[in-house]
């Protein structure tokens, strides 16, 4: 991910109508999401998304393998 003062600013802003567009659906303001545009999302705006989606996914393995071994030792013979 790049550092903050390495991200370009008027990127972020070219999207800031799609972003709020989407906060306003998803508080229940509007019927329907924003239409997409993915074409204007910044390279570091990408990444973090990337980054937080891997991260998910890291967390739920881990809380599965968790379940497994909990389940495997609470299992009567």
């Amino acid at each position: 991910m790049q550092p903050l003062e390495q991200m370009d600013g008027r990127l972020t802003l070219r999207i800031l109508p799609y972003l709020i567009g989407v906060i306003a659906w998803l508080g229940g303001k509007t019927e329907s999401p924003p239409e997409k545009v993915p074409f204007l999302a910044p390279d570091h705006l990408r990444a973090f998304v990337a980054d937080g989606q891997r991260s998910q996914q890291h967390r739920q393995k881990q809380a599965m393998e968790v379940l497994a071994r909990a389940i495997e030792e609470h299992t009567p013979p």
